[in-house]
């Protein structure tokens, strides 16, 4: 018989075993488990150490604007270098001094500093943004008098937008600014927004090994990514007719008191935007002070009904369709009824008798009338919308819109009739001016050409003139040329032309629909739209819309909106040093 202590020593043994045994196992699963499962996780977090990963910001791309004037280009948005200061409070030695140092060095309170340097186990803690380089080198040149160490504190460069003209350009350019998340900068509006991916570039990083106190060691690795920096865009867009427009733009808005207004010029040929400004306007480098309903760009994304500059657009399609010639006659008894409504000339006016081109002399809207139901509602619309109405034109600003012709869609009369004045449907100045710059350049649509080139680095690439559609005949587009001319010449233009050029244009003074959507307010928009100077056989050398939004003082826009476009247009025609040949 076996003692019983033996029993008892096997059984201490066994438990022994198993327990070692199970120790094993879970240390063969815990090894399992880092080296294994969680080998990244580790391995990040032990990386994270000794490694110091930074984000290298590439430069933004600058934007510029030709100078005919200088023979080049100019800048027109560039980037200010700026500095971001910060200390590292782990590796200050003496907190009192640093903190009374810094505060000098900063102008800042003493206290402020202090209260970044309780958590002496801290690595990073930003003092002050938006320092200029003047500033920084003044401030670093004041701690190394003081003796403070580099290690304790650091500048991190980064960029300050700058647009050189301040308003100048403002709805064409839009900001680079913080968005609703109030954490990254982006482009907003115009073309920092349109272009904000070719202006930003890729960003770079650096990887590098620090030692316990967070310090680069300089023969630890390294690993570099170059930053790609941000294209550049060159616009169309001319320093001194945009400098000239805007200002005059501005005037007018305050002799009249508008509310607002806008002008865009362009070239017919080829498309190229010379001008385009809107009032009232925002400085880009102090977006922040300002509502942002006036960052809405008024030539591209503002709609509005366009009145009788729209009466043009009704000849063309019905001389285009073979409804009328320009010497068409009609008597007009001063209204048409359609259906059970009564249409209305301008102040009740009764005209008699009258030619197609009288009817654009003297703006009868009975007379666009006519020339609509010479080819009908259907074909009306499809002439309305070859010419660009009812969608975007293309050109390079965000927030375009379409504007609103769909009323012609159910080919009913009432509304073609209305339209064919210019009420009942809406437009944007860049699809009137693209409008008139296609019978300017015998029929064919170009789309407009706000930039020229983009530029990364050695390669650039080319925005191509590219033209649409041929909306109406080279024929019909001379016929309503010369009826425009003598719109201005024997019109109600008179104030828009030019002693010594055929200018061609027209004026519109548009009601405004009420809110409610019931009937037109008594406030109106102002507008002319014309090109010049019209000769045989060579395209004008602009095209251009003015407008002003709600004037007070004169009822009709050839008293308002005719001379502002006089005044741009003589300066346009010499400074482009186009010859008189009247």
């Amino acid at each position: 018989m076996k003692p019983k202590y033996r029993k008892t020593s096997d059984r201490r043994i066994i438990s022994l075993v198993v327990f070692f045994l199970f120790l094993g196992i879970m240390l063969i699963a815990q090894l399992f488990r880092i080296q294994i499962l969680r080998n990244r996780v580790y391995s990040k977090e032990g990386e994270d150490q000794y490694l110091v990963s930074q984000k290298v910001m590439p430069s933004r791309g600058e934007i510029f604007w030709r100078d005919i004037s200088e023979g080049g280009i100019a800048p027109l948005v560039v980037n200010e270098p700026i500095y971001n200061f910060s200390i590292v409070p782990k590796r200050v030695s003496d907190v009192k001094f640093f903190a009374q140092e810094v505060s000098s060095a900063l102008g800042a309170p003493k206290e402020n500093i202090s209260s970044k340097l309780t958590d002496l186990e801290d690595p990073y803690e930003l003092i002050q943004s938006d320092i200029s380089e003047k500033e920084k080198l003044k401030i670093a040149e004041f701690l190394s008098d003081a003796n403070i160490s580099k290690d304790a504190y650091s500048f991190s460069e980064s960029f300050r937008r700058s647009y050189i003209d301040d308003e100048l350009a403002s709805h064409v350019t839009g900001f680079f600014g913080f968005g609703e998340d109030g954490v990254e900068r982006r482009g907003q509006y115009g073309l920092e927004e349109y272009f904000d991916a070719d202006l930003t570039g890729i960003s770079g990083s650096t990887i590098s090994d620090t030692d316990v106190l967070g310090r680069f060691i300089p023969v630890g690795n390294r690993t570099i990514v170059l930053p790609v920096n941000g294209k550049d865009v060159v616009l169309t867009l001319e320093k001194n007719i945009q400098y000239k427009a805007c200002a005059l733009l501005a005037e007018y808005v305050k002799k009249y008191e508008a509310a607002g207004g806008a002008v865009v010029i362009m070239e017919p040929q080829t498309g190229n935007i010379y001008a385009l400004c809107g009032e009232p306007r925002f400085n880009p480098n102090r977006y922040g002070e300002y509502p942002v309903s006036l960052f809405v760009n008024p030539v591209t994304s503002a709609e509005y009904e366009p009145g009788s500059i729209f009466k043009p657009i009704t000849m063309a399609a019905a001389l285009e369709d073979g409804g009328i010639t320009p010497f068409t006659t009609f008597i007009d008894a001063g209204f048409v009824i359609i259906d059970r409504y009564k249409i209305r000339n301008a102040a009740e006016r009764v005209y008699g008798l009258n030619s197609m081109v009288q009817v654009l002399d003297k703006s009868i809207n009975t007379g666009a009338i006519f020339a609509m139901r010479s080819i009908g509602p259907d074909k009306f619309r499809k002439y309305v919308e070859a010419f660009g109405f009812g969608k975007l034109t293309g050109i390079e600003l965000a927030g375009e819109v379409n504007g609103d012709v769909s009323p012609l869609a159910g080919g009913e009369e009432i509304y073609a009739a209305t339209a064919s004045f210019g009420q009942g449907i809406t437009v944007t100045p860049i699809q009137l001016v693209s409008a008139y710059a296609a019978i300017a350049r015998g029929g064919v649509l170009v789309k407009p050409r706000l930039v020229d080139r983009v530029i990364d680095g050695e390669n650039e690439r080319i925005s191509p003139v590219t033209e649409g559609d041929r909306v109406i005949s080279k024929e019909t587009a001379e016929s309503v040329s010369l009826m425009l001319v003598s719109a201005v010449k024997n019109g109600y233009a008179k104030h828009a032309g030019v002693s010594g050029y055929a200018i061609a244009g027209k004026t519109g003074t548009a009601q405004i629909p009420k809110n409610d959507g019931h009937g037109y307010a008594q406030e109106t928009i102002h507008s002319f739209v014309g090109f010049g100077p019209v000769e045989t056989g060579r395209v004008p050398a602009f095209a251009m819309l003015v407008k002003l939004d709600k004037p007070r003082g004169l009822q009709f826009a050839d008293s308002t909106a005719a001379p502002l476009f006089h005044d741009i247009a003589e300066f346009i025609l010499h400074y482009l040093n186009i010859r008189s040949v009247l």
